[in-house]
C-alpha cells in the first residue's frame, strides 16, 4: 500500500474545523477494478414500435420489458440494450439524432455469430426482410463479418471471430 504525505486543511465551520490530515493511504488500482463489463447501452429511436418489431421479428431478440417510452433486450449472458423513444417527432429525430455517420462502419456495435457460415445465412435472412446492408458478408483473416442498418440508421455488425485465427 502506498502512502501519500501531504497536509490537507479540513477547515470550515462545525465538526473537524481546523484539523489537518497529514497522510492518506491509498492503493494503486487498475481501471478493471472498477469496470467489469457493459451493463447496458441505450439507443434513442424515432419510433419505438417500429424498432421493437425490428429487433424482435427480424433480429430475433427477446424483449425482457416494455414500458411506454422504452424497451429492454438482454443480449448474451449479462448485457442489455435499451431502446428509448425520442421525445419529439421523426423529422426532429432525423435532424438531431440520426447518426451523422449514417451507414459508416466505424461507429457501430457488434453482435456475436456462432460461425462464419451463420454470418452468410444471417445475411440472407436480413435481405429477405428488406434490411439495408452497409457491407455484405465477407470472410476475413480472423472469421467473417457483415454490416447492416437498423430502422434508426444505427450500424450493426454481425461477426464471427475464429478462435483458431492467429493474431
Amino acid at each position: 500500500m502506498a502512502r501519500l504525505r501531504a497536509k490537507f486543511p479540513m477547515g470550515g465551520k462545525g465538526r473537524g474545523a481546523g484539523n489537518v490530515v497529514e497522510s492518506v493511504e491509498f492503493r494503486e488500482v487498475s481501471i478493471m477494478d472498477f469496470i467489469k463489463g457493459i451493463c447496458h447501452f441505450g439507443l434513442s429511436v424515432a419510433d419505438l414500435d417500429e424498432s421493437v418489431r425490428f429487433y424482435t421479428e427480424v433480429l430475433g431478440l427477446t424483449m425482457s420489458e416494455r414500458r411506454e417510452k422504452d424497451a429492454f433486450f438482454p443480449i448474451g449472458d449479462s448485457d442489455v440494450m435499451a431502446l428509448i423513444q425520442y421525445p419529439w417527432d421523426r423529422e426532429r429525430f432525423d435532424a438531431e439524432m440520426r447518426p451523422a455517420n449514417f451507414g459508416k462502419m466505424f461507429t457501430h456495435f457488434g453482435l456475436t455469430a456462432a460461425s462464419a457460415e451463420d454470418v452468410f445465412k444471417f445475411q440472407d435472412h436480413l435481405k429477405a426482410n428488406g434490411v439495408k446492408m452497409v457491407k455484405e458478408a465477407y470472410e476475413r483473416w480472423d472469421g467473417a463479418s457483415l454490416y447492416f442498418l437498423d430502422p434508426n440508421g444505427y450500424t450493426l455488425e454481425y461477426i464471427y471471430f475464429n478462435p483458431d485465427a492467429e493474431s
